[in-house]
């Protein structure tokens, strides 16, 4: 069995065997300080993620959009925006929970373009500050 070089430093270092190992370990993104030593640090989860399309995707008619969130009644907007900012599609779509826990959320969106051009998914609803939250991602968009 095979394991990747963080994991058997870990382990080693820990004194741990395989058959104790039950999740993967993973390091949070460095914070650079101005040291040439990055400092490593948690990340606080943002109110709304959206886990698909990827940042940069090309994405064809319809669009899965998937993701997180913990928003105002669990009540989200999704939106995909053509390359001059204008509206192509939106759906309002509820996450499998909101106020005060993380829920998932996931729809298809249909839109219609004549050419390939830059767009974004976006994403917004009411935080539980009572703020607009709002996650948005580029993406290519081909037509149907």
């Amino acid at each position: 069995m095979r394991f990747g070089g963080v994991l058997v430093l870990g382990c080693l270092l820990a004194g741990c065997t395989a058959e104790g190992v039950t999740e993967p370990l993973t390091s949070s993104p460095p914070i650079h300080t101005g040291s040439p030593h990055p400092v490593a640090t948690a990340v606080a989860d943002p109110a709304i993620a959206i886990e698909t399309p990827l940042v940069g995707g090309e994405v064809g008619s319809p669009v899965s959009v998937t993701g997180t969130a913990d928003v105002l009644d669990a009540a989200l907007t999704v939106r995909v925006l053509g390359e001059d900012g204008n509206e192509l599609a939106a759906i309002v779509v509820r996450a499998s929970c909101g106020d005060g826990c993380r829920g998932t959320f996931g729809t298809k969106l249909f839109y219609f373009i004549e050419d390939m051009q830059s767009g974004t998914i976006q994403v917004y609803g009411t935080g539980g500050d009572g703020e607009r939250a709002l996650a948005s991602i580029p993406v290519v968009l081909f037509p149907p």
